[in-house]
């Protein structure tokens, strides 16, 4: 008979409501709030941008449809007489950076480069009157 008092009394303790704090409740339904207006925000900019690229790409395939259909069936445009033949390279040539590697991602030269810019002689080419400064 103990147990069984014992038993019922861990039933009731432990079927007891927890303290509700009013502040997290608050702050949890804020959070959840905001987190389903951010998603709705970006579902609508995620469908507007799909609805502008697909406008765009087809007012694009319809321009390419119609200066298709202007050219279609015209013989190719002649050549002027005597005109040489164009000049076929051997080989491709290479293609390289503009920049070195070095000036692209070296800060340090890249700023050096910008200031060598900035110097007198740079801007008196430029037209700029001459600063009354010593170097």
């Amino acid at each position: 008979m103990i147990r069984y008092l014992i038993l019922l009394c861990l039933l009731v303790a432990a079927c007891r409501e927890d303290a509700i704090d009013p502040r997290q409740l608050v702050e949890k339904r804020a959070a959840e709030q905001v987190a389903a207006i951010r998603a709705n925000l970006l579902r609508d900019c995620e469908r507007k941008v799909l609805e502008a690229a697909v406008a765009r790409a087809d007012s694009l395939l319809l321009e390419r449809a119609r200066s298709m259909r202007r050219i279609a069936g015209r013989p190719p445009r002649p050549g002027r007489p005597g005109e040489p033949p164009p000049i076929q390279l051997s080989k491709p040539l290479p293609l390289r950076p503009l920049f070195p590697f070095e000036i692209r991602f070296d800060t340090l030269l890249r700023d050096s480069l910008f200031q060598d810019s900035l110097r007198q002689d740079s801007l008196l080419r430029l037209g700029f009157p001459r600063l009354n400064t010593q170097e």
